[in-house]
């Protein structure tokens, strides 16, 4: 679909064509266009970058959006199909990657274009939730709100020769080994807030980054555990990492230790969510724990579509609350987000949604309510700052379907 539009500019131009890549020339203009703007080594990096969008996993040329001005690509931005967990829920999420104006046309309003255009193509074919990693106090203006911090546990060489050792073997990853891995990361991952479900095609796509992986195998040979590490300054950065059991996780840690004593590194960083059982693991050790939150900025997610999302979610609260000690309670909430009544009812362990008005109404944003459903701000905050009149049954029920979670994207799925 192609939208004719005025660019919101003062200046006088022509009509902005926006629309999706239609042809092999739209797509080499595209790419043209992102490596020049974004990487000093043109040519190594123009080939990775063709690769990486041709081959992305449900990649469609469509996907990749344009502003033209007289036939001359502009501006630009791509959309990276994934699908995410919350919970036991799973949702299709929009991805805006590689967002990129020519100098010469910079500031005049081309990206907000494209991010209105790439919002209603994301309406328009089902998807879920959007999701960046951006700069700071511009995308906020379609919903993005803040959800994903950064997480790190940091252990001196010293603290973590402590660790037991076992007898495994080191070597770099291959192909052969993506379904090992990937087995290992799902079941990591479990707990995860926001995290991208991970195919063998998303390994392939970014192998030039997964083949400096290390794999660890026991006498058989079999993989046991595997993490993906870089210097980084005066610290050993760990990315990635995952086990087939917790029993293996003094290899990993004794794995990494000689990987930075060889780098000639004072202490590890483990780039890991608090969610993740190694956390745990590493607790037992004296380690420095860090958050690091963003405002406006950084990991952000919106909000597509609100009343798909909450049906979505049906099956997920019905799930918890079959665990809760209030399973079989009735009680009513409204959800008014942005102005829109959704009410919501449990009933002998069921949940039905509405998109109507309805009792102890509770009126918050998207962007709230983003926040609210990946677990990212706790329920009593939001409620601090409202007037509301909820009873007791319903203010239960809202700390039922909105637990605390941990939303986090491993650094090898960001775009």
């Amino acid at each position: 679909m192609i939208h004719t539009m005025k660019p919101r500019t003062c200046l006088d131009l022509s009509e902005v064509v926006i629309k999706g890549v239609e042809t092999a020339e739209e797509q080499e203009a595209v790419n043209e266009l992102i490596t020049k703007v974004h990487y000093a080594d043109y040519f190594s990096q123009r080939m990775r970058l063709d690769a990486f969008i041709a081959n992305y996993p449900e990649y469609l040329r469509e996907h990749t959006r344009l502003a033209a001005v007289h036939g001359q690509v502009v501006s630009c931005l791509c959309l990276f199909t994934h699908t995410v967990r919350i919970g036991e829920a799973r949702m299709r999420l929009g991805g805006i990657g590689y967002v990129t104006t020519a100098g010469p046309w910079r500031q005049k309003g081309y990206a907000a274009l494209l991010m209105d255009d790439a919002i209603r193509y994301m309406k328009m074919r089902g998807y879920h939730l959007s999701m960046l990693f951006g700069i700071a106090d511009f995308y906020h203006r379609w919903g993005f709100a803040s959800v994903l911090p950064d997480y790190a546990s940091i252990i001196t060489l010293g603290e973590a020769g402590r660790a037991s050792r076992l007898c495994v073997k080191e070597r770099r990853m291959k192909p052969g080994d993506i379904p090992a891995v990937l087995g290992m990361h799902n079941r990591g991952d479990a707990d995860t807030s926001c995290s991208i479900i991970r195919s063998a095609a998303h390994f392939n796509n970014r192998w030039e980054q997964w083949k400096e992986a290390r794999i660890l195998t026991n006498t058989n040979g079999n993989v046991i555990a595997s993490f993906v590490g870089r210097v980084a300054g005066e610290e050993y950065l760990i990315e990635e990492l995952n086990a087939m059991d917790k029993a293996f996780y003094p290899a990993i840690l004794h794995a990494c230790l000689i990987r930075a004593r060889n780098e000639y590194t004072s202490r590890m960083r483990f780039s890991i969510p608090p969610s993740h059982p190694f956390t745990a693991f590493l607790r037992q050790y004296r380690t420095d724990h860090e958050m690091h939150v963003y405002r406006n900025s950084n990991g952000m997610v919106s909000a597509v579509n609100i009343e798909e999302i909450l049906e979505c979610m049906t099956a997920e609260w019905e799930y918890l609350l079959s665990l809760s000690a209030l399973k079989d309670m009735a009680a009513v909430v409204t959800l008014v987000i942005d102005n829109i009544p959704y009410r919501i009812r449990s009933h002998h362990g069921m949940i039905d949604i509405l998109p109507c008005p309805g009792e102890n109404k509770l009126s918050i944003s998207s962007s709230e309510f983003v926040q609210l459903l990946t677990g990212y701000r706790h329920l009593e905050e939001i409620l601090v700052s409202r007037r509301r009149a909820i009873r007791a049954p319903a203010k239960s029920l809202l700390e039922i379907i909105f637990p605390k979670r941990t939303p986090y994207v491993w650094p090898l799925d960001r775009f």
